[in-house]
């Protein structure tokens, strides 16, 4: 196996856990309530709700800065790869 081989299969996993990540979160944030109730009993269990909604989101907000950084570090990595392997395809 190739080094890009290798990369790209890491930069797969690192990629398919990012988008994993952000599907999660937008499912999180789908859910909030952000409506009126016009009883006052239901306001405390929707407030309990949404802080725990917003709780979830804030926990995972460092993993999915952080996959997508490593995301997109591994992109640049494997382009990098791929180009410098083309070159020194076309020089030889």
């Amino acid at each position: 196996m190739s080094t890009l081989h290798i990369v790209a299969i890491i930069w797969g996993i690192s990629v398919t856990a990012f988008v994993g990540l952000m599907v999660y979160r937008g499912t999180l944030t789908q859910h909030e309530t952000d409506q009126l109730f016009l009883s006052e009993s239901a306001l405390p269990d929707a407030q309990d709700e949404n802080e725990d909604i917003i709780r979830r989101v804030n926990f995972i907000q460092p993993y999915c800065a952080g996959a997508g950084a490593i995301a997109s570090l591994m992109t640049i990595i494997v382009f990098s790869i791929w180009v410098a392997q083309l070159v020194a395809q076309s020089r030889s």
